[in-house]
């Protein structure tokens, strides 16, 4: 089974303008997120998605494979312009923005990927309530069998008292086959909840298409704003 990881990146970010590029502890952040993915996969088979020259410059003066696509409304999307080019079994998206991502959760998702090669599959773990109140952190519902009722930014589920009381959140590795990135391609700009939460998965749940959720240890941080780069690199400096 021929596997990629993608990781989809782009400098007009909506947040965190420039974000690819931004230097945490010295090195820009998709060169963090590079290096952890060619420790658990073929050098060969992961690849930087990029619509913007700069990034592309500096991937082709660092060893690093990129894909120059055309413009794409979402990550998803951008996994799918790959698709288009670059032939594979299964498509890892790894996000731009996880510099201390766990390379046990992405041999997680690889394994699942395998095992069910027809499902869209992403992470999830436990939420504390600082995460379950936060934003910028999306949170999930799953049913009995991992299968994604809905995600949110909001803090869900919450009781009839509008108190905490467990969740989950998004841990976003996700597997999808070709033909699933072409149903959500073929649906840009006809659904609304993805474009109202600025959520993307949510655009499978709106057109028919299953999604899943498998358990990852969850131990990374995002960057999607400025409060998060000082995180990212304390942890950095921690781990070495």
């Amino acid at each position: 089974m021929k596997q990629l990881i993608v990781i989809p990146a782009r400098m007009k970010g909506t947040r965190l303008p420039g974000k690819p590029l931004i230097l945490i502890n010295g090195t820009p952040l998709i060169k963090h997120v590079w290096d952890r993915c060619v420790k658990i996969h073929e050098a060969d088979k992961v690849f930087v998605a990029t619509e913007d020259d700069e990034i592309v410059e500096y991937c082709n003066n660092n060893g690093i494979q990129c894909i120059k696509t055309g413009k794409a409304e979402t990550a998803i999307d951008r996994i799918k312009l790959v698709s288009d080019i670059v032939s594979a079994d299964g498509y890892i998206n790894v996000q731009g923005d996880e510099p201390i991502i766990n390379i046990k959760d992405i041999a997680t998702i690889l394994s699942y990927n395998k095992k069910y090669p027809d499902r869209v599959v992403f992470g999830k773990t436990k939420a504390s309530e600082v995460e379950f109140n936060d934003y910028s952190k999306a949170k999930v519902v799953c049913n009995k069998e991992g299968r994604l009722l809905y995600s949110s930014r909001a803090g869900i589920p919450i009781n009839n008292k509008g108190k905490f009381v467990g969740a989950e959140r998004a841990i976003w590795i996700y597997a999808f086959n070709k033909q699933a990135l072409d149903a959500y391609h073929s649906s840009t700009g006809e659904t609304v909840l993805d474009m109202t939460e600025d959520n993307e998965i949510i655009r499978f749940l709106e057109i028919g298409v299953p999604v899943y959720c498998t358990d990852l240890i969850g131990d990374s941080w995002a960057v999607d704003e400025y409060k998060d780069l000082e995180i990212v690199s304390r942890r950095l400096q921690n781990n070495n």
